[in-house]
C-alpha cells in the first residue's frame, strides 16, 4: 500500500466518518493545483477507494423531525459518485460529503498499519504531517504512483 492510500483509510479507520473538505484542502496545499483540478483528482480517488470497497460515503440528512441523522449512500459506483460531485465544494468549510470506513476497508488499513509497527515505523507519523511523504515542496509526486491509489 502506498502512503497516500494509507492515510485516507487512516482517516476513516476509526469509522466515524471524514468530511472531504479535509482531503481537498490537504491535498491542493501539497499539489498546488487549481481547485478544479484538485476536485477532479479527489472525486477520482473516491472512484477507486469505493470500486476497491475501502470507503464507503455518507451525509448528514434531515429526518422527518428536521433531526440531522446519520446517512450511509448506497447504490452503485457511478451513482455514489455523481451524488457526490452534486456536493463537491457546497460550502466554504464544510461539504457534509463523508467517507466512511467499510469493514473490507478496516481491515486492510489494520494490517497495513501492523506491518508498519513490525517493521519499526510509526504507523500515525502522518498525523503531524498531512499528505506528506507524497508529493514534494514543489507539488510533484515523489514516488512513482505515489499519487494514484494503491494497495
Amino acid at each position: 500500500m502506498n502512503e497516500l492510500t494509507y492515510q485516507l483509510l487512516a482517516d476513516v479507520s476509526d469509522e466515524t466518518g471524514v468530511d472531504i473538505y479535509g482531503w481537498h484542502i490537504g491535498i491542493a496545499d501539497r499539489t498546488r493545483e487549481p481547485e478544479a483540478v484538485v476536485e477532479v483528482r479527489i472525486l477520482g480517488y473516491l472512484r477507486e477507494l469505493l470500486k476497491a470497497d475501502l470507503i464507503g460515503l455518507g451525509s448528514i440528512e434531515a429526518d422527518e423531525a428536521g433531526r440531522g441523522v446519520w446517512t450511509n449512500w448506497h447504490g452503485d459506483v457511478d451513482e455514489l459518485i455523481q451524488r457526490a460531485a452534486v456536493r463537491y465544494g457546497r460550502s466554504d468549510t464544510v461539504w457534509n460529503l463523508l467517507a466512511t470506513a467499510t469493514p473490507r476497508g478496516v481491515q486492510v488499513f489494520e494490517a497495513e498499519e501492523a506491518g508498519r509497527e513490525a517493521a519499526g515505523q510509526d504507523p500515525w507519523a502522518h498525523v503531524d504531517d498531512r499528505f506528506g511523504g507524497i508529493w514534494d515542496e514543489d507539488g510533484n509526486v515523489i514516488e512513482p504512483h505515489g499519487d494514484e491509489i494503491v494497495v
